[in-house]
């Protein structure tokens, strides 16, 4: 079964191994545990002591604690990065197996600081600059090739606009019409997501 939680694709093993020892906790534990976790996300402190400390109190051993931490870490941050609505959120927890009152604790805490967790995972996320392409050509030879010349378009300061590097790509027109498609592919699939 396909989880919007996990991107699209199915849930991982350890998540529905993780199910049961998270359904130990008592809920009211597990909400204080989904906080913990949305601070360590939103501002990069996590009591891992306390956290420990709840979690070890529920007569779990401190390896399970760790996978019900980790579990829950998945289960937060995969919904604030693909944007999980909470009733989705609510509906694919308790389809996991989770029980109705866990569900709840990890659903509020996580629907009130939806926000603030996209946007501390997107200044955390791999962002280069984007690239534009300054002129191509197409030369002929033996075979024909398609060049490139590309620029990066970096806007932090002005001394990095001066030092921005020339690029110079060069591909046979097979390769270039592959590229292309693949390009024109992935595009498809990142709009389908917006």
């Amino acid at each position: 079964m396909k989880f919007h939680l996990c991107g699209g694709l199915d849930a991982p093993d350890w998540i529905l191994a993780n199910i049961v020892t998270l359904s130990t906790i008592p809920s009211t534990r597990v909400k204080v545990l989904v906080e913990y976790i949305i601070h360590r996300i939103a501002e990069g402190t996590f009591d891992y002591d306390s956290a420990l400390k709840i979690t070890t109190d529920a007569s779990l051993g401190v390896s399970d604690a760790k996978a019900c931490i980790a579990a829950l870490h998945f289960m937060v941050s995969n919904a604030a990065k693909f944007d999980v609505e909470d009733s989705t959120l609510s509906r694919e927890l308790q389809q996991l197996g989770l029980p109705k009152e866990h569900t709840d604790a990890v659903v509020r805490p996580y629907w009130e600081r939806r926000e603030a967790l996209q946007t501390k995972l997107l200044q955390e996320s791999l962002q280069l600059p984007s690239l534009e392409v300054k002129a191509w050509q197409i030369q002929s030879g033996d075979t024909r090739h398609v060049v490139m010349r590309l620029k990066s378009t970096a806007d932090d300061t002005e001394q990095e606009k001066d030092e921005a590097e020339d690029f110079v790509v060069s591909m046979t027109v097979e390769k270039f019409r592959v590229l292309h498609h693949e390009l024109k592919a992935a595009r498809a699939l990142m709009d389908a997501y917006n």
